[in-house]
């Protein structure tokens, strides 16, 4: 696993950080070397239409579509040595496992490195695996302006891509088999229940809103508080709730967070006329989504009409469940149990590029444990012997998905 450290120096800062961010000169060194990698043995990766790099290992059959692993190399501002990486060194670890076995499968295999899957860049983000499945590709322009000012026209023409046409990346149903991404679980489920393995069920569903409280702007010293329509008060009493909601209508992966908040007028001596605030819930399932939604406002409408204030919602963002192949699950499970290897079925409540894939091909996720849950930071870490059972059990995976009939 020489190559997590060796990626995860491209992204060196001279105050001693690490950061990739998608399309940066440390994302592209860190994709120079990743194809430098596949270089070296044998491979010839290509960019597709939307910037992906991909890399094929010919199989037996080369008329049948290929079984394709991956993640991705960009990162948030001073993140981890696993996320996304693992992913991608793993699948390439298994891939020269395979050929050092001499056992080459019927179906061809790809190795993937999704574009811009964090979206810090352009505040967007799973590009190549939206522009991959085939799915709407919305919100993305050529004037869309970067963190740092630049166009996104200019940013993808230097990466070798083009709005217009990333579109043509799209794959029919058919000419993928299935897609398997390996990565670090970015929770502590794993870790407190003391499993090296994690088999993916599904990818939460995410709804997010922008909430608007109205009150009536007054003096805070000469307006009674009987007589006053204080939108923070009502604000924070929907906002202290939602945890209390979530806990009793949700699942056990439910979950509900208020990121942001902006009070106007925002003076000491006013009472604030309005209280807009940023609400996101996560959830596995559509019908556990729906419930929480239907809870959350029914509370805010009854906290704004005992106080005789207005309110507005605006969905922001609607993401359904994405529940992962039942076949991929069933196998990860069988080879688990045959290996005598410690398992926890569980959902994932972070977005992954296997989120679009699944929407369109047969997909299937591998969880290793993430230590104290740490994620999207420098203190990111997993063992290196959780880092092996992943990748040992990726080797089996794919040996045992290229029998396996999609149809």
């Amino acid at each position: 696993m020489n190559r997590l450290e060796e990626i995860y120096a491209c992204g060196e800062k001279k105050d001693n950080t690490h950061t990739r961010i998608a399309f940066s000169e440390e994302d592209i060194k860190g994709r120079e070397l990743f194809s430098k990698y596949l270089k070296e043995l044998g491979y010839k990766p290509y960019l597709d239409e939307a910037g992906n790099l991909i890399a094929r290992l010919d199989g037996l059959r080369n008329d049948l579509p290929p079984i394709i692993m991956g993640s991705h190399l960009d990162t948030v501002p001073d993140g981890g040595k696993y996320d996304g990486v693992y992913g991608c060194v793993g699948a390439l670890e298994v891939a020269e496992a395979l050929v050092e076995d001499g056992n080459k499968l019927d179906h061809p295999i790809e190795i993937i490195v999704f574009s811009d899957e964090e979206g810090i860049c352009f505040g967007k983000g799973l590009l190549g695996s939206n522009a991959m499945s085939g799915l709407p590709m919305e919100g993305f322009s050529e004037k869309d302006l970067s963190i740092d000012g630049k166009v996104r026209k200019d940013v993808f023409g230097n990466y070798g891509f083009c709005v217009d046409t990333m579109t043509k990346a799209a794959r029919e149903r058919s000419a993928v088999h299935c897609f398997i991404e390996m990565h670090v679980e970015q929770g502590r489920i794993l870790d407190k229940a003391n499993k090296s393995i994690g088999v993916v069920t599904a990818i939460a569903g995410v709804k997010r809103y922008e909430v608007t409280v109205v009150g009536e702007t007054n003096h805070s010293g000469s307006t009674m508080m009987s007589d006053r329509k204080d939108a923070l008060v009502a604000a924070a009493d929907f906002i202290s709730n939602v945890p209390k909601i979530v806990n009793q209508y949700g699942s056990m992966f439910g979950v509900g967070t208020v990121g942001k908040i902006n009070v106007t007028p925002g003076s000491m001596n006013v009472i604030p006329g309005t209280c807009q605030f940023s609400l996101e819930i996560r959830e596995q399932t559509k019908e556990k989504l729906d419930l929480l939604e239907k809870q959350l406002f029914e509370y805010l409408k009854k906290a704004c009409y005992e106080t005789k204030l207005d309110y507005k919602v605006k969905t922001v963002a609607d993401y359904e469940p994405a529940p992962m192949d039942e076949r991929v699950i069933q196998s990860l499970q069988n080879i688990c149990e045959n290996e005598k290897i410690e398992y926890q079925k569980l959902p994932s409540g972070a977005f992954h590029d296997a989120m679009f894939m699944s929407r369109t091909f047969p997909t299937g996720m591998i969880f290793v444990p993430s230590v104290k849950g740490i994620s999207h930071a420098p203190g990111e870490y997993t063992k290196l012997e959780d880092l092996e059972n992943g990748c040992n059990l990726l080797f089996k995976l794919v040996q045992v998905l290229d029998k396996t009939n999609f149809d």
